[in-house]
């Protein structure tokens, strides 16, 4: 028996939904580019397509999730989307969702409203909305699909929420599609041990996307945005902000501290406890960052000495200023990186000056302290909003004059508890821009008390060979422009 004969035996034996899904199935291979199909020969726990826009995400995830429903029966897979009309609209209903690449005569039942859908076979699959990742809480899957997840607006929220109902089968699997955004969770997110990822543009789909699509979207090319939403760059944005991450020094971390003349404790006050708004779905933390000053040659610099943010009512927020400006910083014989955050009580110079913003609660916070007879410097900004007081630090960062401590463990890099401080500095580009900015008000207020406390300013020197091009010119500039 030849192998036309033998397949055309074996479909014979075939139900007719099973031959459904084989049509279904080889239609979609034979169509399918190689980048749109996750690899069946490889094992993989997060499987992510990071493209332009029609480059074929959502069509690619459809099917993925689709056979993955019908090839395991009884089975429980999730699809999960910015809102709940993207759930519907796109991932379902939409012209490359589940209803156009699942065949008609496969469903059992569907439900619109959830929406929801069950398979002959027993298996369901249920979209969930991720601006409310509070659903995600309880339910278990077998696997899911995470649909434009760079958009989502609380990721970390409904990614943890997923992540700890994904115990159905043996090897539960998340398709994640989307355009990227250059936010801390998709970096985090495409580092995830156990992931594959997928790059690719708009261009390589072109052929199934009208001609006026590209007309529209031609004068972006050379752009950030078309680099980001064209051709699925994951752009950098701690080197296209304001300040840089560059910029920042890394003080060796086995190197003893330098002798600081001054240490500032800066805090962000939130008068929250560790709950969730249900309305806005935030939680607001306060925050702190310890900074000393230092002289380097001949300049003075500043050097990060610990951050943290915590979800602190005004009682555990007293105890814990009161606390921490027992610590000590520095030493001019030993090295004290090995204890936690670079401290050791009894050591060192302890902090000179609490700094809190002179708002609502900032104000609770000194008079409580007052009232304790620790005595606290108030910070007010006046009119700048954040973007303004970041501009106006940035010089000291600019002129290369602020340390972080390097990490034991990963030489190159600042220590663990440095970094969530440094991304939101390096990060933030105007309002709406990171979920959280406390660590960089906390940063911003204490650059500019030092700036303007200890008036430093920062006047480029000309290099020895500019000086020696340069000539006098008629009008008196020493420059020639």
């Amino acid at each position: 028996m030849n192998d036309r004969a033998k397949l055309a035996k074996e479909l014979e034996q075939l139900s007719y939904e099973e031959l459904l899904f084989v049509n279904w199935r080889s239609r979609w291979k034979k169509q399918a580019r190689a980048k749109q199909i996750p690899p069946v020969d490889q094992k993989w726990r997060f499987f992510g397509i990071k493209s332009g826009r029609g480059f074929g995400k959502t069509l690619s995830a459809a099917n993925w999730l689709g056979e993955k429903a019908w090839e395991t029966p009884n089975s429980i897979w999730f699809v999960i989307a910015p809102t709940h009309d993207d759930v519907r609209f796109t991932c379902f209903e939409g012209p490359t969702g589940l209803y156009s690449v699942i065949p008609e005569e496969l469903i059992a039942q569907k439900n619109m409203a959830i929406p929801s859908m069950v398979l002959k076979n027993g298996t369901l699959i249920r979209g969930f909305a991720a601006d409310t990742p509070e659903r995600l809480r309880g339910p278990q899957c077998h696997g899911a699909w995470c649909d434009e997840i760079a958009s989502w607006r609380y990721p970390k929220e409904a990614w943890s929420n997923l992540t700890f109902g994904l115990r159905l089968g043996a090897n539960p699997q998340i398709f994640w599609t989307g355009t990227p955004k250059p936010t801390p969770f998709i970096r985090e997110l495409i580092r995830l041990p156990g992931t594959i990822m997928v790059e690719g543009s708009t261009y390589e789909n072109r052929a199934n996307l009208p001609d006026a699509f590209f007309e529209n979207v031609v004068k972006y090319e050379g752009t950030s945005l078309g680099r980001q939403e064209l051709y699925g760059e994951l752009l950098d944005p701690e080197e296209s902000g304001y300040i840089k991450r560059s910029w920042w020094r890394l003080w060796p971390y086995d190197k003893p501290l330098p002798k600081f003349s001054m240490v500032i404790m800066s805090l962000d006050t939130a008068f929250t406890e560790k709950t969730v708004d249900k309305e806005e779905m935030k939680a607001d933390p306060s925050a702190c960052s310890v900074w000393g000053v230092f002289a380097h040659g001949k300049e003075q610099h500043v050097m990060l000495l610990d951050a943290w943010e915590d979800h602190l009512g005004l009682p555990a927020l007293i105890d814990r200023v009161r606390k921490e400006r027992q610590f000590t910083y520095g030493e001019a014989d030993k090295p004290l990186l090995n204890m936690p955050r670079g401290m050791r009580p009894g050591s060192g110079r302890k902090v000179d000056l609490i700094l809190i913003e002179d708002k609502g609660s900032g104000i609770s916070l000194r008079q409580s302290l007052a009232a304790e007879n620790i005595l606290t410097t108030p910070y007010n900004p006046g009119r700048a909003d954040k973007l303004a007081r970041l501009h106006r630090a940035s010089p000291i960062f600019a002129h290369k004059r602020v340390w972080a401590v390097e990490s034991e463990r990963n030489r190159g890099l600042p220590r663990t508890w440095a970094d969530p401080l440094i991304t939101q500095v390096c990060s933030y580009v105007g309002e709406g821009s990171l979920e959280h900015d406390d660590l960089m008000d906390t940063t911003t207020q204490a650059m500019i008390y030092v700036l303007d406390s200890m008036g430093l300013t920062f006047t480029p020197k000309p290099l020895a060979e500019d000086v020696a091009r340069v000539k006098p010119n008629p009008k008196g500039n020493p420059y020639n422009q």
